[in-house]
Parts: structure tokens; C-alpha cells; sequence
């Protein structure tokens, strides 16, 4: 089930090099930068390879890992967050095992452990201003499936109305598939229809996703 909606979504979409419309490029597509990024922020990361996701970028699950709490409920603004995926598997990922990785690595979050790679996610969840971009895995959280982690700005236009807010933890994504993995919710224009009514209530699997500040 879950492979064919994503596929599905993948042909709504278009395959790469997709040509989207200019006005579409200037509106619907268009992600305006919070003035609160600051430059020098590595999440100016994600703003500098738009048009390359655009036109480049590979659909795929994601799991939502951690974002902030003003997504999980209507309002005006964009947040940004943590997503894990697996490029290697591709559209063959199974979200119930994304679910499980995304968990691991929230459970990291406020704690300190020996194993160095373990630590900087560690870290880096914990401090909620580390952007990572195609973050690695270790098998120490996914021995079997091959997983990355990118941050993610939510934008709300992006999510199926009419509260556009993040309500689900399994959503589409669009990520570049070399260097720097910049990775964004895949806007929901292109999701079949019974993606969006699962989205807005209508029961399939999901587990919850996490809140941070």
C-alpha cells in the first residue's frame, strides 16, 4: 500500500529533470526565508539548493524525527525539523521501519552516550540548532536499513489543508540525491487523494511524532 502511494506521487511530480511552470516556481514552489535565519546559518543550506530540489530531488518517505511544536497546530509560521529517510531503499522503505529508526534516534535526545557517533546525533538533537544534511545512520540505531537524517523546514502551504499543520509523522519528501541531501515535504498538490484523506483523519498506520521545542 504505502509503496504504491508513493509511487504515485512520484508520477504526479514528474521525473528529473522536472520542468516546473514559472509561475509555479514564483508561487506554489517558492519558500520565502524566515527573518530569523541569520547568515552564516547552516540552514541557508536548504535555501540555496531549491531549485536544484526542484528539479533534481527524488521522491521518498520521511519520518519525521523531531519539529517544532508551533507545526502540530495551525498558525502562520514555517518551522523547520529533522527527517530520516533511506536513499538506498528508495520507494521500497518501509514507513513502520522509518518509524522505528526516527524513534531510536529521538530516544538519543538529553542523553549522553559512549559511542561517538551516537553522541554528536546526540547532540545535535538536543541542541535543536545543529542542521545536519544527509546525516548517516550508524548501525548502532539501523543495522538493517540504510537511513539518513536531514533537516527540513516545514512549510505550511505545503501540507494539506485546511489546517496545515503536521498531523502525521510519515509524509513525502523531495531529497536531493548527492551532496547536500537537502530534503523538503513534497507539497501536497501532487499526493493522491486518499494520502490527503489519511492525512486529515482517515486511518492507515502511523505512529506519533515528536515535539520539540
Amino acid at each position: 500500500m504505502f509503496q504504491k502511494v508513493l509511487a504515485k506521487c512520484a508520477k504526479n511530480v514528474g521525473e528529473s529533470p522536472r520542468r516546473i511552470s514559472l509561475w509555479d516556481r514564483l508561487t506554489y514552489w517558492r519558500v520565502a526565508r524566515p527573518p530569523w535565519l541569520k547568515s552564516g546559518n547552516e540552514l541557508e543550506t536548504v535555501f540555496q539548493n531549491l531549485a536544484s530540489l526542484r528539479r533534481d530531488g527524488v521522491v521518498l518517505w520521511g519520518h519525521i524525527v523531531q519539529a517544532n511544536e508551533l507545526m502540530f497546530s495551525p498558525g502562520p509560521y514555517n518551522c523547520p525539523g529533522d527527517v530520516v529517510y533511506s536513499l538506498d531503499a528508495g520507494q521500497r522503505a518501509d514507513p513502520i521501519e522509518l518509524g522505528e529508526v526516527a524513534h531510536a534516534l529521538f530516544s538519543l535526545k538529553h542523553t549522553k552516550p559512549a559511542d561517538r557517533d551516537l553522541a554528536a546525533i546526540a547532540d545535535d538533537l538536543t541542541s535543536e540548532c545543529t542542521p545536519n544534511f544527509g546525516k548517516r545512520i550508524p548501525s548502532a540505531i539501523s543495522p538493517v536499513l540504510s537511513c539518513r537524517m536531514s533537516s527540513i523546514y516545514f512549510v505550511r502551504k505545503h501540507l494539506p489543508g485546511p489546517a496545515h499543520c503536521l498531523t502525521r509523522p510519515v509524509l513525502p519528501i523531495i531529497v536531493l540525491p548527492t551532496p547536500p541531501h537537502v530534503a523538503m515535504v513534497l507539497p501536497s498538490r501532487y499526493w493522491p487523494r486518499m494520502l490527503v484523506e489519511w492525512w486529515q483523519g482517515e486511518e492507515l498506520a502511523a505512529a506519533p511524532a515528536r515535539r520539540r521545542r
